[in-house]
């Protein structure tokens, strides 16, 4: 009796993997860019969340929802100035940037700021800042501090931790031939 057995490495098509690997990163920052926004913006401060007043502080995450498809509501509440230009005016060139892999298999998203209350009001309660005449600068209805940022990153990182990537062993073949 004699017994052959062939078996060859496993080849792997990179291609299909990569595609899928692709999708899932994307759908993934996507999702997690959202969990992040939807932290920030409904659970920032003990009250109503992100505020509203004149919409200048939620219209600087506008460009950021658009990327991700985020439904985020800003509009001045009753008759309070409209500062939405305010807002966006206050994210620079790189706010609300998403990366889809296309360098060097980098997927992320970007959210920064310049608008000053809201940078205060993250760690400190803006009413409590006066000018160098000893005058109170700012006159906010919700004041700080958010602490929208540790918030977030917590949201994402719970999120990030959910994430899997696909199974290799579906883009697998191996051969074994017995003869």
């Amino acid at each position: 009796m004699h017994f052959t057995a062939n078996l060859r490495l496993p080849q792997v098509d990179m291609n299909a993997f990569r595609q899928a690997l692709d999708e899932r990163l994307i759908r993934a920052t996507t999702e997690g860019a959202t969990v992040w926004l939807t932290k920030v913006i409904e659970d920032s401060t003990p009250r109503v969340g992100m505020p509203v007043w004149s919409a200048a502080s939620r219209a600087t995450f506008a460009p950021l929802a658009s990327q991700v498809t985020y439904a985020l509501a800003y509009s001045p509440e009753g008759d309070a100035p409209n500062r939405i230009d305010v807002g966006i005016g206050a994210s620079p060139g790189d706010n609300g940037t998403f990366e889809k892999g296309e360098t060097a298999g980098i997927y992320s998203f970007t959210y920064s700021t310049t608008l000053p209350h809201l940078i205060i009001n993250e760690y400190h309660n803006a009413n409590t800042f006066r000018d160098k005449n000893g005058k109170l600068r700012f006159h906010l209805t919700d004041p700080g501090p958010y602490h929208f940022q540790e918030k977030g990153k917590a949201a994402f990182l719970k999120h990030a931790a959910e994430v899997s990537l696909p199974d290799v062993s579906i883009f697998t073949a191996t051969t074994i031939a017995i003869g």
